[in-house]
C-alpha cells in the first residue's frame, strides 16, 4: 500500500536552537525545580520555536539536503518498514522530536533520556495508527490524536524511535490498543497541568499508563517520578517497568 508522505517542516539542529534561545539550559533546570513552570515554558516554546522565515531565495546548503534526504530515504527504506512489520496492536511507541519541547521533556525522565513521548499502537484492517496525547501546532484542537505510523515517526520531526511491548497475554494486547482508541473517540483534550489524578485531561505517558492499566485492572506495573513535591509519570516510568521489553530500536 502506498503511504502519503506528509509536508512537515524542515528539521531543525536543536542544540543550536537551545543555545539560541536565551540558555534554554538554565530555563530547564528551573522547571526541574519548580515544576509548575512547565505550562509557561510551553507556551514561551510556542512563541519562539516557530520557524523563521527565510529570505526570498535562500536554501538549506548542499551538505545539509544530502544529510536530510539520506535520513529520509534510510526512514523510506529500511525503519519505516521494520517498523510496519515489528509492531502489534497495543505497543507502546516511543520517540524522540527534534524540537526544544522534546527536548525538555527528554530531560524530565530520571533514569532513561533515549525518548520524549509515547503512544500505543493499534492496528485497523491494513493501516497502523499511533494514538497518542500532544500539544502544539501539529494538534491545533489538542485533542488526543490519532495518527498513521509514517508521519507519527517522520525524520523531519523524529531522531529515534523504540518499539516496547507489555508482557501481556494476546488478548490484553488487543485491548490495550481498543482502550487506546476508546480515549480518542471521547475527544479528551491534552493536560497542560500534567496533573494525573484527574482523567478529564491527558497528557502522552498518562494517557499511556491509564489505557494499559484499565484493561489490567492494575496501576501497580509502573512507578511515578517526584520532582519538587510534584508527581507525575514520565516516558522512562513505563518503558522501565518491568512489565515491559523493548522489541527494536532506530535512531536516524
Amino acid at each position: 500500500m502506498q503511504k502519503k508522505k506528509p509536508i512537515r517542516h524542515s528539521e531543525k539542529n536543536i542544540f543550536a536552537t537551545v543555545t539560541s534561545r536565551n540558555n534554554f539550559s538554565t530555563i530547564l533546570d528551573n522547571a526541574k525545580k519548580r515544576w509548575h513552570w512547565l505550562p509557561s515554558l510551553l507556551l514561551l516554546w510556542y512563541s519562539c520555536a516557530q520557524p523563521e522565515p527565510k529570505p526570498a531565495g535562500s536554501s538549506l546548503p548542499a551538505s545539509v539536503q544530502q544529510h536530510q534526504t539520506s535520513r529520509l530515504q534510510q526512514y523510506d527504506t529500511v525503519i519505516f518498514p521494520a517498523l510496519e512489520k515489528a509492531l502489534q496492536s497495543g505497543d507502546v511507541l516511543l520517540r524522540l522530536g527534534t524540537d526544544i519541547t522534546s527536548e525538555m521533556l527528554r530531560q524530565m525522565n530520571q533514569t532513561d533520556k533515549r525518548y520524549s513521548h509515547c503512544g500505543i499502537v493499534n492496528i485497523e484492517q491494513d493501516t497502523v495508527f499511533v494514538y497518542h496525547a500532544i500539544g502544539g501546532e501539529f494538534n491545533p484542537d489538542q485533542r488526543i490524536k490519532r495518527e498513521p505510523l509514517y508521519s507519527f515517526c517522520h525524520p523531519s520531526e523524529n531522531k529515534a524511535a523504540a518499539i516496547v511491548r507489555t508482557g501481556t497475554t494476546a488478548t490484553q494486547q488487543l485491548q490495550i490498543g481498543q482502550q487506546a482508541k476508546s480515549l480518542w473517540a471521547q475527544g479528551i483534550p491534552f493536560d497542560m497541568a500534567f496533573d494525573y489524578q484527574t482523567d478529564d485531561r491527558l497528557y502522552c505517558a498518562e494517557m499511556v499508563s491509564k489505557a494499559i492499566s484499565h484493561v489490567l485492572q492494575d496501576s501497580s506495573w509502573f512507578q511515578f517520578t517526584r520532582i519538587n513535591n510534584k508527581t507525575f509519570v514520565a516516558v522512562d516510568n513505563l518503558s522501565a517497568s518491568p512489565l515491559m521489553r523493548f522489541i527494536q530500536q532506530f535512531s536516524y
